[in-house]
């Protein structure tokens, strides 16, 4: 079967070119080989010529093309994408970076810890049967609590969640009032804090992002974990 291949790197010389794939035709030629493969996808020169399609050398124009492309400078409008975790505490709409959030589930009950009382520590949750310390991001924000959840434009009263978030060897879980979600930004879209947010909320907020209807406070991750977890030692 080799020897009706003209050339090994070229498929359109191939046998089964003149005798089909099958070689059951009558009028052309047939392949003794096919006797034992049936099939030429079964024969290994038929494999070889598709290797050898993978491991023929790029064109060089292909390569200076691609090469171009990852030489050539950012322009002004290309900017990173960077990703935000928006979430509701009380009456203010925050966020974290995204990578730091691992689950959000249902809210259950939280079981207060005997003389363990404080702004920020609520109790005990259990999440998928592991019992978690819940903190409260509005206890160290100087965020008020709210009774019940605010209803929103269509009237719906979105049910409040638990967000458990990690950063490195610290995990916290801490309820929020309302979820948004994941949502995407660049660094130029971060503005800074307005002079009038001052006190806690200053010192745990990088900046501000403006996303539809509503301003959402970028939380400095590293200071907030510092603050949760040093309520726990």
């Amino acid at each position: 079967m080799t020897e009706n291949i003209k050339h090994p790197n070229s498929p359109f010389n191939g046998c089964w070119k003149d005798i089909g794939v099958w070689g059951t035709t009558s009028k052309r030629r047939t392949c003794a080989k096919l006797q034992k493969f049936l099939h030429c996808r079964n024969c290994s020169v038929f494999s070889a010529v598709g290797r050898s399609l993978l491991d023929r050398p790029l064109p060089p124009e292909y390569i200076n093309e691609c090469t171009a492309m990852l030489a050539r400078e950012k322009t002004a409008g290309e900017t990173k994408s960077l990703s935000a975790f928006v979430f509701r505490a009380g009456g203010e709409w925050i966020a974290l970076k995204s990578s730091l959030i691992q689950e959000v589930v249902n809210m259950g009950s939280i079981h207060s810890i005997p003389h363990q009382s404080t702004s920020s520590l609520r109790g005990l949750v259990n999440i998928r049967g592991r019992l978690e310390i819940c903190l409260s991001i509005g206890g160290v924000l100087g965020i008020e609590r709210e009774e019940k959840s605010v209803p929103t434009k269509g009237g719906f009263i979105s049910p409040e969640r638990l967000i458990v978030a990690a950063s490195e060897s610290q995990r916290i879980v801490f309820p929020v009032s309302e979820v948004i979600g994941a949502v995407h930004y660049s660094p130029d879209m971060l503005r800074n804090l307005p002079v009038t947010v001052s006190g806690s909320r200053a010192n745990f907020t990088k900046g501000i992002l403006s996303m539809k209807d509503r301003d959402v406070g970028l939380l400095d991750d590293k200071a907030l974990f510092e603050a949760l977890t040093r309520n726990l030692a």
